[in-house]
């Protein structure tokens, strides 16, 4: 495979620095995204710092990826340090948990923008220099909630229901020069997202909605991610990692 520059955004917890940490460990000099939490990206930075060997590089990069030309700057930044992109990982997001009577425009307008908008912004950044290299794998982070609606929100569901089309048309412009198009839909995911300030009692009502003895992790995404990664004659699938509840 080829081993250049890699992009996790949101990559700093969660889901994106699990992905981050196998990205590291397979090699790839890493560029992560982060919005806000400096003492946070510190720390992630620090602990990717210590899994790279000789010639890995790890960037930091502050800044909104729902805006076009943050992400414009922030692709160029990763052109210059580390060199052309050869994965793409379309983590960042927000989830704000609000019902239909308690979601604001503003409210919809932000998690389209951030969740979505980002997807297409980074990809489109990204895309000619793969299309040049003739290899390439974007990976969207999506959710059970773009099927099954889940728990968060219309604004949610909506967001990462978009990001299935999105997968799904640039698998099949992209594929001809060897760039896969893929996305993992987790769901009850234990250490990530809203669940981790879950109670104990929150928690246990999950475990209803799934099929086998225990909820999801991190690592769970992550070896998701992993196959994707590996996989060239996979593309425009939905890998889902929910212990079975798409099937409720």
């Amino acid at each position: 495979m080829n081993r250049s520059a890699a992009v996790v955004t949101g990559g700093t917890r969660g889901i994106g620095l699990g992905i981050s940490e196998r990205l590291v460990r397979r090699g790839f000099s890493l560029a992560i995204t982060h919005i806000r939490d400096e003492k946070l990206a510190q720390q992630a930075h620090q602990n990717l710092d210590r899994l790279k060997t000789e010639g890995q590089r790890i960037l930091t990069l502050r800044g909104d990826a729902g805006d076009a030309e943050i992400v414009a700057e922030h692709h160029r930044a990763v052109r210059n340090e580390l060199g052309p992109v050869s994965v793409l990982v379309n983590n960042a997001g927000m989830m704000p948990v609000r019902t239909f009577e308690e979601i604001s425009v503003k409210d919809w307008d932000e998690t389209i923008r951030v969740n979505l908008n980002s997807a297409f912004y980074w990809s489109r950044q990204v895309v000619p220099g793969m299309k040049e290299m003739k290899f390439g794998r974007i990976v969207n982070i999506s959710s059970v909630a773009a099927r099954g609606g889940g728990v968060i929100g219309p604004h949610y569901a909506a967001s990462k229901a978009g990001m299935l089309g999105l997968t799904r048309y640039a698998a099949r412009e992209l594929g001809p020069y060897g760039i896969t198009v893929n996305c993992v839909a987790p769901a009850f995911i234990v250490d990530a997202g809203v669940f981790v300030e879950w109670s104990e009692e929150k928690k246990a009502v999950l475990k209803d909605k799934v099929f086998v003895p225990r909820l999801g992790t991190i690592d769970d995404v992550a070896r998701a991610f992993e196959y994707l990664l590996d996989s060239p004659f996979v593309t425009g699938v939905t890998l889902d990692v929910n212990g079975g509840a798409f099937m409720i």
